[in-house]
């Protein structure tokens, strides 16, 4: 997408605003503002050098975007998003890189043990690691799809510094990771998740083993 100015992409996300809410003509008080907008953006296109008709403009559609999520479900911009950016904060995969167990507990929670029960709690906190890189590729498959489609939304609302939701950090999350990395920090990098989730399967399968095991004496 091409960059924008601040005043062209507030116009230009405006007019977006107005073609979302005009999908359903039944809603009057969508329609209505709707017509609002447009009107304030052709005013604001035909007076371009009158600062004060561009305020009242440019103030009307960042106010409305910003208010977005009390618009009705169907006509909400990026609504298709709620249920998987509502998942992506509860699980806080965006913050600490362990997601059960916190840097600062690795070390409280294997000193002064045994080696081999050592080695036992290190691959336990290992799995927490695991764990994050599964719910973060479940988060990105769900919400790929949406996310092509909210990602104009995103950029403009940037460009027209309106205030950044829950979306932007959506579409960074699915979008931007690792992306523009150098090629040999995104290999390092995809070699410890395959390290990582090797030892997932690898423990899994004898945890399976071990469970198929007592499955068949409690038959016998």
């Amino acid at each position: 997408m091409v960059s924008l100015n601040r005043s062209d992409a507030v116009i230009e996300l405006g007019k977006r605003l107005v073609t979302q809410l005009s999908i359903d003509n039944h809603d009057i008080l969508s329609s209505w503002m709707a017509h609002r907008i447009a009107e304030l953006i052709k005013e604001a296109e035909k007076c371009a050098e009158d600062s004060e008709v561009a305020e009242a403009c440019s103030t009307a559609i960042l106010s409305l975007w910003e208010h977005r999520s009390a618009l009705p479900e169907h006509l909400r911009p990026l609504g298709d998003l709620k249920p998987v950016i509502r998942t992506l904060v509860a699980l806080d995969v965006e913050g600490n890189e362990h997601h059960f167990y916190r840097p600062a507990l690795r070390e409280a929670a294997t000193a002064d043990v045994e080696s081999d029960v050592k080695e036992w709690l290190d691959l336990a906190i290992g799995l927490d690691y695991s764990a994050r890189l599964l719910i973060r590729y479940a988060l990105k498959n769900a919400a790929e799809k949406s996310v092509l489609k909210a990602e104009p939304w995103v950029q403009l609302a940037l460009e027209a510094g309106a205030t950044e939701g829950a979306e932007a950090l959506l579409v960074r999350f699915v979008l931007d990771e690792d992306e523009n990395k150098e090629s040999e920090i995104r290999k390092a990098k995809l070699e410890e998740r395959l390290s990582k989730l090797g030892g997932f399967v690898a423990l899994a399968s004898e945890m399976i083993g071990s469970l198929e095991a007592e499955l068949e004496a409690l038959k016998s």
